[in-house]
C-alpha cells in the first residue's frame, strides 16, 4: 500500500507542476518579455564624452545588427531578455541589457564606452637617422678637397632644413616661420574645436529629441525642423529646458500654419 501511495503522490505533484508551468508560459508577463523593444541609443567615450561613430551594435540572439552614425546614434530591435554587444576600434567591448521589467516598447539612452589601451614597444625617431647610421655614412665618404667643401655645404643645408622643419625660426620682425607639421596641427585643432561645438549642439537639439517631443516622423519631422530654425548660439548657451520650450512654441505655431494651409 505504501508503494501505491508514493506513486499517487508523485504523479499528483507532477501534474500540479505541469499546470503551473503552462500557466507561466501563457501569462501576460512572459508574453511581454517576448515583445519587441526598439532601442535608440548613442555611444560616447567614457573619458571625454565625444560620440563614437561606426561602432558595430549586435543582437546575436535576435540576429540583428546596426552601425552607429557619425554622432554615435543607432537603432536596433531587441527583446527584453536580449543582450546587445557593442564593439568599436580602440574601445573595450560593451554588453547591454534592458533594466529588469522594462515596461515600454522603446528605450532611449546614452551608453559610455571605455577606451581600450594597447601595450606597444617604444621606438625612437631620429630626423637624420641613428648615430651609427650617420657615422657609417661619414666614414664611407671620399673626402677630397673639392668633395669636402661640397659635403660641408650639403651638411649645412640639411641642418638648416631640419631646424626649420622641427622648430619655429624667429626673425628680427615679429614673425614666426611654422613647419608643415605645425600648420597641420593648427588646422586639426581648429577642426576639432568646431566639431566639439557641433557635438554640443547636436546633443541638445536633434531629430530624436524633436520627434519625441512633437511625435513627428519622416518628412513631417524634416519640414518642421526646417521651419523651426533655432539659432545655434541659443542652443549652445541655453539649458535643455529652454530649448524644449522653444521647440514646443515653434510646434504650436507650425500646427496653426498647417491648419490654415488646409
Amino acid at each position: 500500500m505504501k508503494r501505491y501511495y508514493s506513486l499517487f503522490f508523485f504523479f499528483f505533484l507532477w501534474g500540479v507542476m505541469t499546470v503551473q508551468a503552462q500557466e507561466e508560459v501563457r501569462s501576460p508577463v512572459n508574453q511581454a518579455l517576448d515583445s519587441i523593444v526598439m532601442m535608440h541609443g548613442q555611444l560616447r567615450d567614457a573619458k571625454d564624452g565625444k560620440p563614437i561613430p561606426y561602432a558595430h551594435v549586435l543582437n546575436l540572439r535576435f540576429g540583428k545588427a546596426a552601425v552607429s552614425d557619425t554622432l554615435g546614434f543607432f537603432t536596433i530591435p531587441m527583446r527584453r531578455k536580449d543582450t546587445i554587444l557593442i564593439t568599436a576600434i580602440g574601445y573595450e567591448d560593451l554588453f547591454f541589457t534592458l533594466p529588469p521589467f522594462w515596461p515600454a516598447n522603446t528605450y532611449s539612452g546614452v551608453l559610455y564606452v571605455e577606451e581600450k589601451v594597447y601595450d606597444i614597444e617604444g621606438v625612437t625617431v631620429h630626423g637624420l637617422g641613428t648615430y651609427e647610421q650617420f657615422k657609417q655614412k661619414v666614414l664611407s665618404l671620399d673626402l677630397s678637397d673639392d668633395k669636402t667643401v661640397k659635403m660641408q655645404s650639403y651638411y649645412n643645408k640639411i641642418l638648416t632644413e631640419e631646424a626649420i622643419k622641427y622648430q619655429a625660426v624667429t626673425t628680427g620682425f615679429s614673425f614666426s616661420l611654422r613647419s608643415p607639421e605645425e600648420r597641420s596641427l593648427r588646422k586639426l585643432q581648429k577642426v576639432l574645436a568646431e566639431q566639439k561645438i557641433e557635438d554640443q549642439i547636436n546633443a541638445k537639439y536633434n531629430k530624436a529629441i524633436v520627434s519625441r517631443l512633437t511625435g513627428l516622423k519622416g518628412k513631417q519631422l524634416e519640414d518642421f525642423m526646417h521651419y523651426c530654425q533655432i539659432p545655434r548660439d541659443f542652443i549652445l548657451k541655453s539649458p535643455e529646458y529652454d530649448i524644449l520650450a522653444r521647440i514646443k512654441d515653434a510646434y504650436e505655431n507650425y500646427k496653426l500654419l498647417d491648419q490654415k494651409k488646409k
